[in-house]
């Protein structure tokens, strides 16, 4: 009976052990991904990245090294779809960029997105080389720059001064308001459109969101989509040319 005593006890006490061996801090798991890519061990590393993901965390550092692991391992709808969710965060970052272009060259898909006006194109540009945080940030800091020339105003003994005051407050205020809507037309562009990426490797565009509708077309994993309708397990997409089509929710995986 001792025996069986003492038996359970080294049973315990070694659960116990591998359970606090396995219990990391996020940062404790950080750490160990990046040694694990470093070595060149992608598939172990993407899953200590994920693992993090899965539990929550959310940063630009995250998703841009775990789409890293994708690529390295040659799941690059995996890839683009981590990149992508970094871009969301810093939309501006330019390693982003550049290692997303390099995984979407490897989609099979190749769409022509509809042409945009020069202007559109270029106010896209331009109030994506921000986050929308970073906007606001300009704006309020602008607004404080306009209260304290205001302050100016109100103290300045000379006309000429009063003037001069009363003219920079009302630029700076001008500009604070405009850098306010270019964060509101930031934020909708980056966060109130949906996108997902087709992970599936092959998946079909229905006509309806029903098994025996009608095949649309055809797209492959990496391949990004807006959503734009929910229903009943299925999602309306829309690719870059302007199609669009049902498919299921499980073929693809929201950015």
């Amino acid at each position: 009976m001792r025996n069986y005593f003492l038996i359970l006890v080294l049973i315990l006490k070694s659960s116990f052990i591998t359970v606090a061996a396995n219990t990391l801090t996020a940062e404790q798991q950080y750490d160990k991904a990046i040694k694990l890519y470093k070595s060149g061990n992608y598939a172990e590393a993407s899953l200590q990245y994920q693992n993090l993901v899965n539990d929550g965390k959310r940063s630009t550092a995250l998703f841009f090294n775990l789409g890293n692991c994708y690529y390295k391992n040659g799941d690059y709808a995996k890839a683009i779809l981590n990149y992508e969710r970094a871009k969301k965060i810093s939309p501006a970052d330019d390693d982003i960029e550049y290692n997303l272009k390099l995984a979407n060259a490897k989609a099979s898909d190749k769409i022509d997105p509809i042409p945009q006006l020069f202007y559109q194109k270029w106010w896209s540009i331009f109030i994506t080389s921000f986050s929308p945080t970073e906007w606001s940030a300009f704006a309020i800091i602008t607004l404080w720059a306009a209260a304290a020339v205001f302050l100016i105003y109100l103290f300045a003994e000379s006309v000429n001064k009063k003037k001069k005051s009363f003219y920079i407050a009302s630029i700076a205020i001008g500009i604070s308001l405009c850098l306010f809507l270019v964060a509101r037309a930031s934020n909708a562009l980056i966060y109130h459109y949906s996108y997902a990426i087709i992970m599936d490797s092959t998946a079909y565009a229905k006509s309806a969101p029903d098994e025996k509708s009608t095949n649309l077309f055809l797209l492959h994993n990496g391949t990004k989509v807006e959503v734009i309708e929910e229903q009943s397990g299925w999602k309306k997409i829309k690719i870059a040319n302007g199609n669009t089509g049902w498919m299921l929710n499980g073929a693809l995986e929201n950015i």
